[in-house]
């Protein structure tokens, strides 16, 4: 995707793949060699104590398959004796166990009396309700000191934040399961939103995934459903104010959102949460639009659920919409993976959703950088979550934020910070694989001294720190990241100077490129650019440019040999009224890649999908983009 903007001055690019076109992602790939049971134990998650593997989690492993660990009761070992406790769990997941797929390891580190993870080197959190005192702001930055630390001791995964609503002080001594032990980050849904999403991004920069929990909201129950039945909300609406926060964290980027197994008597007075597709699937995955993973609460050892198998927690679960089942007792693996498994043989429908559910749980994991690419990157795929990204800036305080889509034509209304202030560059270009390392990359142009710097992406979404790969910058006016476009295997930079003349840089593969070589002239007489990727799937990088004064497109299409076989005009009009333009990738998920472009007028961004020859076709506005610099 790419973008260059030059009513603000910012001139932006994206790339082609650097790699041959992906036909399959890893999640897909691992997904179509696993077997049935290996599928299986991705959808559990069981516990086992944080000092040590216990033989009932190992034998869950090996024997269920399980690719799911939770770390709990509390240690105060530290960060260095968890650590071995986590690599001997990654040791365990074998070929034979889970197809090689590494564990998501996950613990319980909110702060307060809920922190888990103790000891040297982890710092003593204060509860989500002193945090939820702190400026967004300074919780941002203590969870990402936090999630550094969790990520230090091999866990990459936080169940937190909690984004249960209590309605007031008065009434939190008598909300048992989060009011009492001050889980909760205020007593208003603007304020437990903020918090936790900033406590989300926290998690996110220390690349660790995180789950909200717990969807529909615990703050108004007065019993807990670990050591109650019966539990039982009369008050939550399918529309009340208090599921906003879940929303804001959806909106922040969670990776998991964990379900209440309390019963929701204005909603589904017939079963809990966790077993009620009216609130799994209806509320959560289709009311709040999520697309990552959606885990139980504890099924295992939880009174609420005594009265169902454990097989059929597990059934019931997933026939509701649910993804993963945590029971925090490891030796109930075997059962639920048998009645899985039966009910798989039994019901087509069930095994749809069983398998619907095992690339959800294979794809966030291929988020959290746990599946690497199988030789091939989607370029603009920044969180790898399957679909393609869009980066921008917010002009009010310069924030970098990623709109991440669906790959089914559709984009993330609010953007997700990705990291500070991004003032000082005058260019920004969403680069692709750039240094080798499998994860989509930004590179930005600083304006100070026109230093050019690379931040590798961590595949979540987030960027490392800035390095110069390059200096005296700022005599390019526009700078395009196109992909292999000289046929060697390594991504490549297109800039034209002042004077019109296009000067490729050759890429070495490793963050790094040679010395320019002048591929064109004349360049000067076009004003908007966009890299598009192979946009007539001729197996080469494409660029999009607009004919200044003109309005009209063309189409450069390379030879993959550093220089352009064709050039055609794209039939359409109009496009005097679009300030930008930017190459998606394939956003709608058809196969063929598109563009996109801004109107000056209203700034709606507006897909115009390709055809897959030189074409497009006018297509939905997917987003308003005014106060934006739009960078692709």
């Amino acid at each position: 995707m790419g973008a260059l903007t030059a009513a603000l001055g910012i001139a932006t690019g994206s790339p082609a793949s650097a790699f041959a076109p992906v036909t399959a992602s890893p999640a897909q790939d691992v997904f179509a060699r696993m077997s049935v049971a290996q599928r299986v134990g991705q959808l559990l998650m069981v516990g086992t104590p944080a000092t040590g593997v216990s033989s009932a989690t190992a034998t869950a492993i090996a024997s269920s398959h399980v690719g799911n660990v939770i770390l709990t009761g509390r240690s105060t070992a530290g960060v260095s004796a968890t650590r071995t406790v986590t690599n001997n769990l990654k040791s365990r997941a074998t070929t034979s166990a889970t197809f090689g797929v590494p564990l998501a390891i996950a613990t319980d580190q909110e702060g307060g009396q809920v922190q888990v993870l103790q000891g040297s080197g982890f710092t003593r959190m204060p509860s989500a309700l002193v945090q939820g005192t702190w400026s967004t702001t300074t919780l941002r930055t203590n969870a990402t000191t936090y999630g550094q630390q969790l990520a230090a001791a091999g866990v990459n995964l936080n169940l937190a934040p909690v984004m249960d609503t209590v309605p007031s002080a008065a009434f939190a001594p008598q909300n048992i399961p989060i009011g009492y032990y001050d889980r909760e980050f205020g007593y208003t849904p603007s304020t437990v939103g903020s918090h936790g999403s900033a406590f989300v991004s926290g998690m996110h920069a220390a690349g660790v995934a995180t789950s909200v929990k717990h969807f529909p909201g615990l703050g108004r129950v007065t019993a807990n459903t670990d050591t109650t039945s019966g539990v039982t909300d009369s008050q939550t609406t399918s529309t009340d104010p208090y599921l906003q926060p879940f929303a804001d964290g959806v909106s922040a980027g969670a990776d998991f959102l964990m379900m209440s197994s309390a019963i929701y008597s204005k909603i589904d007075a017939t079963r809990p949460a966790a077993f009620s597709p009216t609130i799994v699937t209806g509320m959560a995955r289709q009311g709040l639009g999520f697309r990552g993973v959606i885990i139980s609460d504890d099924l295992g050892a939880a009174k609420q659920v005594s009265g169902y198998t454990v097989g059929a927690r597990a059934v019931n679960f997933i026939a509701a919409g649910g993804d993963m089942v945590l029971t925090v007792n490891p030796s109930q693996a075997a059962a639920m993976a048998s009645s899985v498994i039966s009910t798989m043989s039994s019901n087509a429908s069930f095994r749809a959703k069983v398998n619907a559910s095992v690339m959800r749980v294979l794809t966030v994991k291929q988020r959290m950088g746990l599946l690497r690419p199988n030789g091939a990157v989607r370029s603009t795929d920044v969180d790898e979550d399957g679909g393609p990204d869009v980066i921008a800036r917010r002009i009010s305080d310069r924030a970098l934020l990623l709109y991440r889509g669906n790959d089914m034509g559709a984009l993330q209304p609010t953007g997700t910070d990705i990291t500070g202030d991004w003032g000082f560059a005058n260019l920004v270009i969403s680069a692709g694989d750039w240094d080798g390392d499998r994860h989509a990359d930004v590179i930005a142009r600083r304006a100070s001294d026109g230093a050019l710097l690379l931040y590798s992406g961590n595949g979540r979404g987030g960027l490392g720190s800035g390095r110069v790969i390059g200096t005296h910058w700022d005599t390019r006016d526009r700078i395009l990241a196109m992909g292999d476009l000289s046929g060697d295997s390594h991504p490549d930079l297109l800039a034209t100077d002042p004077s019109g003349a296009l000067h490729l840089y050759r890429g070495n593969g490793v963050g790094g490129f040679g010395t320019a070589s002048v591929i064109g002239q004349g360049w000067q007489s076009l004003d908007l650019l966009a890299s598009v990727g192979d946009f007539d799937r001729d197996g080469h990088p494409d660029l999009i440019a607009r004919v200044k004064g003109a309005g009209t497109l063309r189409l450069y299409r390379s030879n993959g040999l550093a220089s352009w076989r064709t050039t055609l005009a794209i039939p359409s009009s109009g496009w005097g009224s679009v300030n930008a333009l930017v190459g998606p990738g394939d956003f709608d998920g058809d196969g063929l890649k598109d563009l996109m472009g801004r109107s000056a007028s209203t700034g709606a961004l507006v897909l115009y999908p390709g055809n897959g020859v030189s074409g497009i076709r006018n297509g939905p506005v997917v987003g308003t983009f005014n106060g934006i610099d739009l960078f692709g």
